[in-house]
This record gives C-alpha cells, sequence and structure tokens, in this order.
C-alpha cells in the first residue's frame, strides 16, 4: 500500500501510477473449496472470482525515501462455512536502506464460528516529518522537522460472538519506537512540547473491544451497520514509558440505492488520555483510509473526529467507480479550539478479483489547504 503527494514530481509519479495499474499482476493460488481455472473449457469473466491470493507491485518516489519498491497484496481463505479470513501485508524497500513491512489479519475459527481474532504487526525503519500539534495553520513549522524512526508493534483483539451480531474480547497492544534527529527542538518549544523524540520508549496496553456487525459481505457490503469500540490502557507497572489511555469509536454505515450502486458512511473518532503523551501515539488526519487526500502526519492531537461518505458506484462486470468526500479535524483536551475543518474528496476505481468481492483500490484525492493530489493504490476498501 502505497501513497503519494505529488510536488515537483508529478508528472513523473503520474507515471509510476500508470505503470503501476498496468503492472498489476495477480498470483492465484487455490484452496480445495475453489476451483481451478484451468478446468474451465473457456474463460468466463466469472472465473475472475477463483482468484484468493492477490499481490500488486508498488513504485513511488519521495524525496526523504529515495525510489521505493515494493508490494501489497493479501490471501483470503475459510477456517470455517461460515466467514472469510483474510492475511493482509504490504512491504517496502527504499534506495535509502529502508524498510516497511505490515501485516494484518482477521481470521474466524472455532466449530461453533463463535470466535475471531483481529491483530497487525509490523516493523518500519522509516523517514517521517513532524509538522507540529493542534488544528491551527499558524502552528505548521515553515520547515517541517525530518525524523527516521525504528517502530515495531503488534495489536491483537481475540473476539467472541455473543449474538449472531455483538460480540467482545480482549485487546492488547504492544509497542517499542526509537525516533531520533538532528535538528534543534529548543526551536518550537513555544509552540507546543514533543515527547517521543530522542528518546526511545516501550508500551504495553490492556483493554477492551466490543463489535456489532450485521454487514451483508465483509470486504465490499452492500447493505447493513458495522460498530466498533475499542479502549486501551498503557501503564508502567506492566512496563509502558508513560501512562496513557486510548479510545477510538468505529461507525458505518451501507444503503443499497439501487442494484448495485451503493451509499456508504462512516464516522471514526479517536481519544488519548495523559499527562504526557508521545505525539506517535496521538491521533492524526490522513493517509489511505480516513479523510484521503490529506497527507497523514500533518495534523495532531488528543483528539481526532472524522466523517467521510462514498458513492460507490457499478460501471462494467468486475469494475466499479467511487465519488467520495470527507471532513474532519483535531483538537486539544485541555485548550479545545475550533478551526476551519479539514476536508478531502476525490474519486477511485476498483477492480474485483475475488468472491469475497475484495477490491484492488486505486483513489485520487485533494483537500482544502493546498492544491496537491494524493494518489492511493492498494487493496481493500477505506472503510
Amino acid at each position: 500500500m502505497f501513497s503519494i503527494t505529488p510536488h515537483r514530481n508529478t508528472k513523473k509519479i503520474i507515471l509510476l501510477i500508470i505503470f503501476c495499474l498496468c503492472a498489476n499482476y495477480t498470483i492465484k493460488a487455490q484452496t480445495d473449496s475453489i476451483k481451478s481455472l484451468t478446468q474451465t473449457k473457456k474463460f468466463d469473466w466469472e472465473s475472475l472470482g477463483d482468484w484468493n491470493f492477490l499481490a500488486i507491485p508498488t513504485v513511488a518516489y519521495q524525496p526523504e525515501t529515495n525510489w521505493a519498491f515494493g508490494v501489497a497484496g493479501a490471501y483470503y481463505f475459510k477456517l470455517n462455512d461460515d466467514k472469510v479470513s483474510d492475511i493482509s501485508f504490504d512491504m517496502a524497500y527504499t534506495l535509502n536502506k529502508q524498510w516497511n513491512v505490515n501485516v494484518s489479519s482477521t481470521m474466524y475459527f472455532g466449530k461453533n464460528k463463535r470466535w475471531f481474532m483481529y491483530y497487525n504487526l509490523g516493523f518500519k525503519r522509516y523517514p517521517y516529518q513532524f509538522y507540529s500539534i493542534g488544528n491551527r495553520t499558524e502552528h505548521l513549522l515553515k520547515t517541517p522537522i525530518s525524523y527516521s524512526s525504528d517502530n515495531v508493534y503488534l495489536t491483537a483483539q481475540p473476539q467472541y460472538y455473543i449474538t449472531n451480531h455483538w460480540s467482545i474480547g480482549a485487546n492488547v497492544a504492544f509497542r517499542w519506537e526509537d525516533a531520533s534527529t538532528t535538528a534543534n527542538l529548543d526551536s518550537i518549544g513555544t509552540i507546543c512540547s514533543i515527547v517521543g523524540l530522542n528518546q526511545p520508549f516501550f508500551m504495553i496496553a490492556i483493554g477492551g473491544v466490543m463489535t456489532y456487525d450485521s454487514r451483508d459481505r465483509q470486504f465490499y457490503p452492500s447493505r447493513g451497520i458495522f460498530f466498533k469500540t475499542a479502549a486501551s490502557y498503557y501503564e508502567p507497572y506492566l512496563g509502558s514509558s508513560y501512562r496513557i489511555g486510548k479510545i477510538s469509536t468505529d461507525f458505518r454505515h451501507f444503503v443499497p440505492i439501487y442494484n448495485e450502486l451503493i451509499l456508504g458512511w462512516q464516522a471514526y473518532t479517536e481519544w488519548t488520555l495523559g499527562s504526557e503523551k508521545p505525539f506517535q501515539l496521538l491521533p492524526t488526519l490522513g493517509g489511505a483510509d480516513i479523510l484521503r487526500g490529506i497527507r497523514r502526519g500533518i495534523w495532531s492531537d488528543d483528539v481526532m473526529i472524522a466523517l467521510q461518505t462514498e458513492l460507490r458506484i457499478p460501471i462494467w462486470r468486475f469494475i466499479k467507480g467511487s465519488i467520495f468526500s470527507n471532513i474532519g479535524d483535531v483538537y486539544h483536551l485541555d485548550n479545545w479550539q475550533w478551526s476551519t475543518p479539514k476536508f478531502g474528496y476525490g474519486a477511485g476505481l476498483r477492480l474485483t478479483l475475488n468472491q469475497a468481492k475484495v477490491n484492488v483500490r486505486f483513489d485520487v484525492a485533494r483537500q482544502n489547504y493546498d492544491n496537491n493530489w494524493s494518489f492511493y493504490l492498494t487493496v481493500k476498501e477505506a472503510f
């Protein structure tokens, strides 16, 4: 998965996007429950649904990373006859010898079909930029602070269905990060205080999670509601460097309008509580999923609130389109200040490649704070 915000290299990046789309190669892996394409007498567009292993080559360029090459994809399978489990991954290597590896999965298992496990783990050795903390443009640094970070993280959420739609479970998280910079941090002391730079930290959290899911499909729903709220508590007695709490709530609603024309919307909020918080653990806007069009990391603070809508449009067979818009902002708990909300908008294409309705997603988006376009190429929907 990657995203690019073009500046001087806009033409090059657009060519790279075209290259990635043309080079989109999907590897086919078979299970006993899915028939082989080689057994089909003649090619049928519906036979595309037999593919349950997807892989997309990715190429990107940013000044802080040089050229980056990688792959993003997912594998889909069944541990029981009820729901489709998945393992998603994305990884990249840059010419500056930087790594980014991420794996996430949702697995449904158990003879009674009541248990499932969500986890996300990864390792990053990557460059980032710190812009400031808050929602005011006048507080953004004229020259962002460049820093590099080694980061290892794991989130695990085992859950149990108490009804057909409701589930409850535990929420366990681990994170180690060592972020360093050669910049003089005293120069930004009047704007905000930074915790988490030039001081490695280790965090362990325990908590709980509750989910409601009535969607008709997991990956590209046409109707239903999804709701999830999770809480975690980082405690020094458990080994954490800081004592903080985190709460997130995710609500999604999908409404069929006509045939395969679908309206979906999502409300998402995330809160971080505590007197001393590493800025890497603060909620932030932007990225490929939350408020597309905004570069992730520019806007961060104690609280993040976002709302996004998407109209999903059938085009032809396995090709679909999308028109989306989103709005949101970040806020400080001790000094809640309203500002002009950040909003983004854009459009995209979807290529459906298996029976679980998993899509290869290509989105183009922009936002209201500058005139730059952002491009996203990945697997699965934003929400």
